[in-house]
C-alpha cells in the first residue's frame, strides 16, 4: 500500500474510533486518564501519529477492531 493511500485510511479511521468511544460515552481525554497517559498521546494514536502500545490496547479492549488500529508491534511479526 503506497503512503497516499495508508494516510488515507488513518484519515477515514480515526473517526471510527472516536464513534466507537462515543458510543460507549468515552472521550479521548477519560481513556486517557483512565490508562495513565494524556489525551495527546490518545488522539496522536488515533490519528496514527504515535504508535503508544497502552493507547493501542487500551482501544482494544474499548472494543475498536484490529482493522482499524496501526500496531507496528502486529505489523512487524506479520513480515517475520
Amino acid at each position: 500500500m503506497n503512503r497516499n493511500r495508508c494516510g488515507l485510511r488513518r484519515f477515514q479511521y480515526r473517526y471510527i474510533i472516536r464513534a466507537i468511544l462515543d458510543d460507549r460515552g468515552l472521550s479521548m481525554s477519560e481513556l486517557g486518564r483512565r490508562i495513565g497517559v494524556s489525551a495527546e498521546a490518545v488522539s496522536a494514536t488515533v490519528r496514527g501519529k504515535r504508535h503508544s502500545p497502552k493507547v493501542l490496547d487500551a482501544l482494544r479492549r474499548e472494543g475498536v477492531p484490529e482493522e482499524y488500529l496501526f500496531d507496528p508491534r502486529l505489523e512487524c511479526s506479520k513480515a517475520a
